[in-house]
């Protein structure tokens, strides 16, 4: 399909229906059919009768796909392919498109193509570019990589062969699609105007020389580790750092490049941001290392949050970006390891290059660090990550035993069990069998030898209870869970603000007070308990409840002051009837809460989700 596509386009331009070059070296529009073509000196370009850009060679070189897969080349895209029936030629260098839904126009210059379009609607729409499968290497901002290949992107270059195309603005690249397609994106919000711009050149030497390099690279079959999977003898060595030009210090903590671990046979390094308290002279500090969330990066605000606490801090950056550009599509630097999150496009890549190995190098790498510093007390340092930063904290409590504690927020293990299940089950069988044996924190879980706690809320729409209650329950050492209704997901307060974290902290590394623990639970018939020990007095109780059934993250959970026997340590419920899931919070004097384990219980005929 591809080779008859090309030989079309090309017996289009030499059978007599190309068109000659403008006077100015620019290219005149000839309609062929229903569709527009234009032919310059740097590239050759269709847009067909329905707005979509189906050819675009430069130097005789096809560039997009197409036709396989029911692809249209480069297309806006909600809910499928959108048709933009309404369209004509404006002037010699100008083409526009348009519907109910969208439009667009194409302008065309000697050097390019400038691509305007609007979202009509109030829903989000993508433009999208189906790379043909020549195209085999990618480079942004100093970035090179095999294609196809998944990242935030603003501009990109793509080579075949001799040729590049470098195409501004857009928001991401993903791949596989169809098994074996490279994807590029950029996004429309409701109402918004982007502009987005085609640069057809040619390779330079250098470029032809790392673009040759990266596209010969055969990387390791994703073989199975013998032994363990990190080699933590080497990552608890302390890294050679390096200074982060172009940032200063940010909320008190300084920037920092360390180095991380080989990525596709090249070194790499890992950004990071790291502050210390106020302190006397000789004074050692307790430490934290911060594990950042999907769409996150290195954050300095959360390092203030702690070296405020008095420790000391390091926030590092998992996906090979520094913290420039915008939430979610973060600035990649020259020296990254391969693209967040789950690693779903790389599972057949070499088991070292994928992205949970490097991001928990990453992560035991900036803790090595963290305990060299001369004011760091090494014996006294936690760890914390949100989202699929907790996925990343349950994996390195098992595989990182210098800790003297870990909290997970919201992210937990057994993914095949939770929202992210259909991304498991998408990489096929074998892939989604070798996903979950290298890369699901059930596998490493058991291991952990600290304790641990568990903060989330009633109605993620992530880490869904079942699969945390399983996580939590694979650790033999001591775990506690913080269960909020409706706690909100994300960075921010609502990840890294819960006091009970800093309380936990404290206990461990400070001498603080402990959070309460729940000794003992159970039910009889419709009387839930819990029995308790705490040094602090638990002044409230609730029973958390629902009766709903369906996708947990809809359900509404509902509250009831349940009973409280201080002095015999015991709390004690009833469940309204139709309950479906219920717990029990316990609140001490600082209004910080501890919950039982969550119990589902048979109901012939549940509540519907509304």
């Amino acid at each position: 399909m591809i080779t008859r596509l090309a030989s079309l386009v090309a017996l289009g331009w030499f059978c007599g229906q190309a068109v000659a070059d403008a006077a100015d070296g620019g290219g005149t529009i000839e309609q062929v059919g229903g569709d527009r073509r234009v032919r310059t000196p740097a590239y050759e370009a269709v847009v067909a009768e329905d707005g979509c850009l189906t050819s675009f060679r430069v130097g005789g070189d096809e560039f997009i796909l197409c036709g396989a897969s029911g692809v249209r080349g480069a297309y806006l895209y909600q809910n499928g392919v959108l048709r933009l029936p309404n369209i004509e030629t404006v002037g010699a260098d100008a083409i526009t498109a348009s519907s109910e839904k969208a439009s667009e126009r194409f302008d065309f210059t000697p050097t390019g193509v400038t691509w305007t379009a609007t979202n009509h609607t109030a829903e989000k729409m993508l433009y999208v570019l189906v790379f043909d499968m020549a195209v085999n290497v990618m480079n942004s901002k100093g970035t090179w990589e095999q294609a196809p290949v998944t990242t935030g992107c603003g501009d990109t270059n793509w080579f075949r062969g001799a040729k590049r195309l470098c195409i501004r603005n857009g928001t991401r690249v993903w791949g596989p699609f169809a098994q074996k397609y490279q994807v590029w994106e950029a996004s429309l919000a409701p109402n918004e105007t982007r502009k987005v711009v085609f640069e057809p050149g040619a390779a330079t030497a250098e470029e032809l020389a790392q673009a040759a390099a990266i596209a010969a690279y055969v990387p390791e079959p994703p073989t199975d580790p013998v032994g363990p999977m990190w080699d933590m003898t080497e990552l608890s060595k302390a890294p050679a750092t390096y200074p982060a030009d172009g940032f200063d210090v940010a909320d008190g903590a300084r920037p920092v490049f360390y180095d991380g671990v080989p990525y596709k046979g090249r070194p790499t390094r890992v950004f990071a941001w790291i502050g210390l308290p106020k302190m006397e002279p000789g004074q050692k500090v307790p430490g934290m290392v911060l594990v950042h969330g999907g769409g996150g990066t290195a954050f300095a605000s959360w390092v203030k949050v702690w070296t405020d606490r008095g420790y000391a801090a390091i926030s590092m950056d998992t996906c090979g970006c520094v913290p420039k550009g915008t939430y979610a599509n973060w600035d990649r630097h020259q020296w990254g390891g391969p693209a967040g999150w789950g690693g779903w496009g790389q599972i057949n890549w070499a088991r070292t290059d994928q992205w949970t190995y490097h991001a928990v190098a990453a992560a035991a790498l900036g803790h090595s660090l963290l305990r060299s510093l001369p004011e760091v007390d090494p014996d006294r340092i936690g760890l914390t990550g949100i989202s699929w930063g907790g996925y990343l904290t349950c994996i390195i409590a098992g595989v990182d035993h210098r800790y003297k504690f870990a909290v997970p927020v919201y992210g937990c293990g057994f993914t095949n069990e939770h929202n992210f299940a259909g991304s498991v089950k998408g990489l096929g069988e074998e892939g989604a069998a070798r996903w979950m044996r290298w890369w699901d924190p059930s596998v490493y879980l058991k291991d952990v030898s600290y304790p641990t706690l568990w903060v989330t809320g009633t109605n993620d729409f992530a880490y869904t209870f079942p699969a945390l209650q399983r996580s939590y329950r694979l650790p033999q050492a001591p775990q506690a869970l913080c269960v909020r209704v409706r706690m909100p997901h994300g960075h921010g307060p609502a990840g890294e603000g819960p006091m009970e974290i800093a309380a936990f902290a404290d206990s461990f590394l400070k001498g603080g007070a402990p959070l309460a623990c729940v000794t003992g639970q159970g039910r009889d018939g419709s009387q839930a308990w819990v029995t308790f020990e705490s040094s602090r007095p638990i002044v409230k109780a609730e029973l958390t409840y629902t009766k709903a059934s369906g996708p947990w993250k809809d359900r509404l959970w509902e509250t009831l002051p349940a009973e409280l026997d201080a002095a015999g340590k015991r709390v004690t419920g009833t469940l309204p009837e139709g309950t479906t899931v219920y717990y029990i919070n316990l609140f001490d004097d600082r209004d910080l809460a501890v919950s039982s384990e969550h119990e589902e219980l048979p109901v012939a005929k549940a509540e519907p989700v509304k």
